[in-house]
């Protein structure tokens, strides 16, 4: 994979679990807070993912993940890729993209979605 760009973002993701927090809506009373991930797009919209950091709020999350990707990209306006980029996470294609209609699309992203479900 050769990316053309890099780009930050976030996911929300499970930080803790405080059992006197529970309710309703939440049994397992666990506490949410952002991951933050810096990707990287090809072409053909295939991407990989790597994990900045962790943090209960977003913006503190997001800041070093944007830093990191306009880096990447500065890097990348060299013909340089990161250290250890072969070993980011595989990551699903952009919705719509070449990649993702190659890659079975539709039925692989929600097959995808259930074990991220299946997780928690």
């Amino acid at each position: 994979m050769k990316p053309v760009k890099f780009f930050a973002a976030t996911d929300i993701v499970i930080v803790g679990q405080n059992f006197e927090m529970a309710d309703y809506d939440n049994p397992q009373g666990y506490l949410h807070g952002h991951a933050s991930y810096v990707y990287a797009e090809d072409v053909r919209g295939a991407r990989r993912r790597l994990h900045v950091c962790t943090d209960y709020n977003e913006r503190d999350s997001m800041e070093p993940a944007e830093r990191m990707a306009s880096a990447l990209n500065a890097r990348l306006a060299t013909g340089r890729l990161p250290v250890a980029f072969d070993q980011w996470e595989d990551y699903h294609p952009a919705y719509g993209s070449k990649a993702y209609q190659e890659d079975g699309g539709e039925e692989e992203l929600i097959a995808w979605e259930r074990s991220l479900e299946e997780e928690f």
